[in-house]
């Protein structure tokens, strides 16, 4: 049997998040805390494939934790691994973005439900879809390397969503700090348990 890992880090903080929608679609991550991503650094496997989402919180992490490696790897980018669009809502206050979406369906622990869709953006289901293909792509590859995707953390609950076999809806109650590790493994036997595992989820490395 053949156990692949793959190990999913949510890029670093964006600032005034908690006050707003981020600015607009491709805001800059702060890496001013060095110890932290030395700490996550520690945690990762060498000689790893490496991925991140091409927006740029999530290719600066990458590359800030790549250069950290003994030997610095080469990082893909692939446009499934981008966060949800929020289109026209991008820079909206809360208050203002609850006057949008107070006649939507509600949802328990998501500003939308997985099937809402912002005006000139997409919803978590689109997400969804798009990172299904990408699993299922990198799973059909012989690479047997461990995985290292450097995301967002929309992206992230999609995945362990799908390898959970949970619904979106349900899947996007999960709570994923900035820089936090989740740890999947896959196996190539189909034996009674599937072939996934969720090894451990939002591991913290801050102080």
């Amino acid at each position: 049997m053949t156990v692949v890992d793959w190990h999913l880090i949510r890029h670093a903080p964006v600032r005034a998040a908690q006050e707003k929608l981020y600015q607009s679609a491709d805001e800059p991550a702060d890496l001013s805390d060095t110890a932290n991503l030395d700490r996550l650094c520690g945690h990762l496997p060498q000689g790893a494939q490496w991925f991140s989402s091409p927006l740029a919180r999530a290719r600066t992490t990458a590359e800030a934790l790549a250069a950290r490696m003994e030997v610095r790897p080469e990082i893909t980018t692939d446009d499934r691994l981008r966060e949800q669009d929020f289109g026209d809502w991008f820079g909206l206050s809360f208050a203002d973005l609850w006057r949008e979406i107070k006649d939507l369906p509600p949802h328990n622990w998501s500003i939308l439900a997985a099937d809402s869709q912002p005006p000139g953006g997409e919803s978590f289901l689109s997400v969804w879809n798009r990172v299904g293909e990408f699993i299922d792509h990198f799973n059909a590859v012989e690479n047997k390397k461990s995985r290292i995707i450097v995301s967002h953390a929309g992206v992230i609950r999609a995945m362990i969503g799908h390898i959970l076999a949970m619904s979106p809806d349900r899947a996007l109650g999960f709570a994923l700090d900035p820089l936090s590790l989740t740890h999947l493994q896959y196996s190539d036997r189909d034996y009674r348990g599937g072939q996934w595992r969720l090894v451990k989820m939002n591991e913290t490395f801050g102080e």
